[in-house]
């Protein structure tokens, strides 16, 4: 299965290595207690402008905001379980019998760079621990949580805790290579 991380920086001034990237979410699909879909995940990283665009045209609100996630194919074709292991349930379906041949697209992960430099300055964090932050919330709204709730929220929180020490653990926390603008 190709479970491949295509990295995209659409900000001036600002890059990351991409195989960094690809590490944090191996680790995470290969160590976190949470179903992940299989296939190749996009992460990209933008400005305000191009979140704020995407904030409005798919979720009715032109404010600026973090992280934005768009799932992938297997949302559709193998029910999401939390705690379930990293492996997709066979099918008999032709369409699914495809996606498993290695054409799975997983989601897209949209990260705010702006806004991670807003945040750390406010909270007295580091831009690339607020930036990782996003890339594991937005990773764990693939794995199947969300946060419009209370107790999501709280259940998100937890989670993000878990992941951030899984990823310090395995010395991909702190981010390396990210330079900001």
């Amino acid at each position: 299965m190709n479970n491949e991380v295509d990295v995209f920086c659409g900000v001036d001034g600002f890059s990351i290595d991409a195989e960094e990237i690809s590490a944090v979410v191996a680790c995470l699909r290969e160590n976190a207690p949470w179903a992940f879909p299989a296939g190749t995940l996009s992460v990209a990283f933008l400005g305000d402008e191009e979140i704020c665009e995407m904030h409005e045209a798919f979720l009715g609100d032109p404010s600026k905001t973090d992280v934005i996630t768009f799932p992938g194919d297997e949302i559709f074709t193998h029910p999401k379980t939390r705690l379930a292991g990293n492996a997709a349930p066979e099918s008999e379906n032709a369409s699914d019998k495809d996606i498993a041949a290695g054409d799975a697209f997983a989601g897209e992960i949209c990260v705010c760079v702006a806004q991670a430099q807003r945040m750390a300055k406010e909270l007295n964090v580091s831009e690339a621990d607020e930036l990782l932050l996003y890339l594991v919330h937005g990773w764990l709204h693939l794995a199947g949580l969300d946060d419009i709730e209370e107790a999501d929220r709280r259940e998100m929180r937890s989670a993000e805790a878990f992941a951030l020490n899984l990823l310090r653990e395995k010395n991909l926390a702190p981010l390396k290579t990210p330079v900001f603008p």
